[in-house]
């Protein structure tokens, strides 16, 4: 079994939560991150650290690739956000761990297959700019998009960037994560393209961490509470991220 994570987004407390729940399951063979470690939270490096020192694998999320080449397209929050986070990055009194921190995210891979199995930040034709959303598969939404991320997978596809868990189907249908709570079978063969939600910053209007379990023939959406209020106060004494981004982990929105 392995356990898939994403969107941290600099919250050290979640990311510590959902790490002891995944210690507590006793059965997790390797923990995957889908990228965006770092980003709206205030602790950028802690994270990058930690999930270093736990995950398989991290891929390179938006947000990684903001702080590499610039926020661009970026709201003018997530832009400074960006622009604390490199500061954050540079002002490490230690020149080998500032170092380390600057390789890590500058190998970070796009995508990573395990047999027939995708995992990208984005989407398959995008693995790091492209959300797949459920607006995608509304009347009106141009059809190709679905058949060619589709097209670009073989049998699954655990992606992050939307921070809304849950199944897109073949079919063309979207399975919310709070409707699956005893897990969802995989296994018959068809294509599923599966969010795993967001560790750091959900916006599925339930302010709990969320990340996945894949048995190989299942998965299973999990959510873990951790204390709001910490990471809030510490983005509210923050004046590079402020209260707009620590309100709304109280929502999960």
């Amino acid at each position: 079994m392995i356990a898939l994570i994403s969107d941290i987004h600099a919250n050290l407390p979640a990311l510590e939560a959902v790490l002891a729940d995944i210690d507590s399951v006793g059965e997790v063979e390797r923990i995957y991150c889908l990228g965006d470690v770092i980003g709206y939270g205030p602790y950028p490096v802690e994270c990058l650290e930690l999930t270093a020192q736990r995950c398989s694998l991290i891929l390179l999320g938006n947000h990684e690739h903001a702080v590499l080449h610039g926020p661009y397209l970026f709201n003018p929050r997530a832009r400074r956000a960006i622009e604390w986070t490199k500061e954050a990055i540079a002002d490490q009194t230690r020149p080998m761990r500032r170092k380390q921190l600057t390789d890590l995210l500058e190998n970070l891979p796009m995508r990573h297959s395990i047999d027939d199995v995708l995992l990208v930040h984005g989407s398959p034709r995008d693995p790091v700019m492209e959300y797949v959303l459920e607006s995608d598969l509304w009347e009106g939404a141009d059809p190709s998009k679905m058949d060619e991320i589709f097209d670009g997978f073989e049998r699954l596809c655990f992606v992050g960037h939307s921070h809304r868990p849950g199944i897109f189907t073949q079919d063309r249908c979207f399975l919310p994560a709070g409707d699956l709570h005893d897990g969802y079978d995989v296994s018959d063969g068809n294509k599923y393209l599966i969010n795993v939600g967001s560790v750091g910053q959900p916006r599925d209007r339930d302010p709990r961490s969320c990340y996945v379990l894949y048995t190989g023939d299942a998965v299973y959406f999990r959510r873990v509470e951790y204390d709001v209020e910490q990471v809030a106060g510490a983005i509210r004494a923050n004046e590079a991220l402020g209260d707009h981004l620590a309100d709304r982990l109280y929502k999960g929105e």
